[in-house]
């Protein structure tokens, strides 16, 4: 009953928005060839778009029931806090800035046995496991190529000392790796951004709060050419690393510009969150932090799928401030 209220709501809600969009549909006009220059033409950042012979990619696979959070270069790349189990398989390259010895960071937690609820230990690995792989591979003439393994890790049985673990009473487990990726890109990222202070999360919290707010009200308000132009480096390293030429990425944007007033959804609010740093401290973002949402991007919209079913979708947004700027930006 608590969900068929929840789909009704929601249907209520998402209409109520369709009748206001088209309301609005009156005042607002299709952006013109002079709005949609600024995120074509003038982009300042598309002339290093380069294309490469050999462009590989880097994909995690991960295989457990528990509960986890990866990074790579202290960049979030996977986590999942609930039931969902089986194999799930991660792209990885918007971590990686730049050929060389890659940083992986491994946290592990108990498994959850419903969206709410999760167990205080883990179990036995006989039974419940955590396998994590990392492979390169690259298109080649349309084809792809045979993946490469560059990194196996399995949840370990033993301890430093070579004693077996109690996994009765185990709540986590921590492990730091490398491997080593070659890519034919260098991106800047957040290498050159300015390093936070915890001791100033309070106020470093209320800049990434009001960033968040401004970007989930341009969501409300359906004005995609704003959020394209905030978007403009992000878009540049997003395209560089997954390989797009310059032609889709302008493709993508005009259609993103056309289509994206028309969508139906509404915006989850921006609350039980927390302030999360990355990148050893260039990065900024805010993470949900009760379930069933906990551990995902804290900037979400809630939908209804093609058979009226209630969904909701996460929008990683992860900030920094470049070097030299005074202002917050997003880079992932």
């Amino acid at each position: 009953m608590r969900k068929s209220i929840s789909a009704m709501l929601l249907i209520l809600s998402i209409t109520s928005c369709a009748q206001q969009n088209k309301k609005e549909a009156v005042k607002k006009t299709a952006p013109t060839s002079i709005d949609l220059k600024a995120i074509l033409e003038d982009d300042p950042y598309i002339g290093q778009l380069k294309k490469y012979n050999y462009e590989p990619e880097y994909v995690m696979s991960i295989t457990t029931l528990y509960a986890y959070e990866i990074r790579v270069n202290d960049i979030p790349v996977a986590s999942n806090f609930s039931t969902m189990g089986g194999t799930i398989w991660y792209p990885i390259n918007k971590a990686i800035l730049q050929s060389g010895k890659q940083a992986l960071s491994i946290t592990i937690y108990p498994r959850y046995t419903d969206d709410n609820t999760q167990k205080e230990y883990f179990e036995d690995p006989d039974n419940y496991d955590f396998w994590l792989d990392i492979t390169q591979t690259a298109w080649i003439d349309g084809s792809r190529e045979e993946p490469k393994t560059v990194l196996e890790y399995e949840i370990p049985r033993k301890d430093d000392r070579g004693k077996e673990i109690d996994f009765s009473k185990l709540t986590s487990r921590h492990d730091e790796l490398t491997f080593t990726a070659k890519v034919p890109y260098t991106l800047t990222g957040w290498s050159e951004s300015t390093v936070f202070d915890k001791k100033d999360s309070v106020a470093v919290e209320q800049r990434v709060v009001a960033f968040y707010q401004k970007y989930r009200q341009l969501m409300i308000d359906k004005e995609a050419l704003q959020l394209q132009k905030m978007k403009l480096n992000q878009g540049y390293e997003t395209s560089q690393y997954s390989y797009l030429d310059k032609e889709k990425l302008f493709k993508d944007r005009e259609e993103y510009v056309r289509d994206f007033p028309e969508e139906l959804f509404i915006m989850a609010k921006l609350e039980n969150y927390r302030l999360k740093f990355y990148g050893n401290n260039r990065v900024l973002g805010l993470i949900f932090t009760q379930d069933p949402y906990k551990g995902y991007s804290a900037m979400a919209k809630k939908f209804l799928d093609e058979n009226d079913n209630p969904r909701i979708s996460f929008s990683l947004l992860l900030l920094h401030q470049p070097e030299g700027s005074d202002s917050l930006e997003i880079i992932r």
